[in-house]
């Protein structure tokens, strides 16, 4: 026959909270760090896309540069 839960103390209720919620911020934290990491990337990425075509267009930098403050 299966016993019941037993019944945590109110101590021990806010040890097993703290702890959970320990656990959990660590996760956060972790989660966050793989965020920005992928953001990094991300921009990284798009930086060599456009890299790539302005060499394709046979394009300086400067040469880009002014198109875009004309665009403004």
């Amino acid at each position: 026959m299966a016993r019941g839960k037993k019944k945590l103390t109110l101590d021990e209720q806010l040890t097993k909270v703290t702890a959970e919620i320990e656990a959990t911020e660590a996760t956060l934290t972790e989660l966050k760090a793989t965020k920005k990491e992928l953001e990094l990337q991300i921009h990284q990425q798009r930086l060599s896309e456009l890299d790539e075509l302005i060499q394709e267009k046979g394009l300086s930098f400067d040469e880009l540069k002014t198109m875009l403050n004309k665009a403004e």
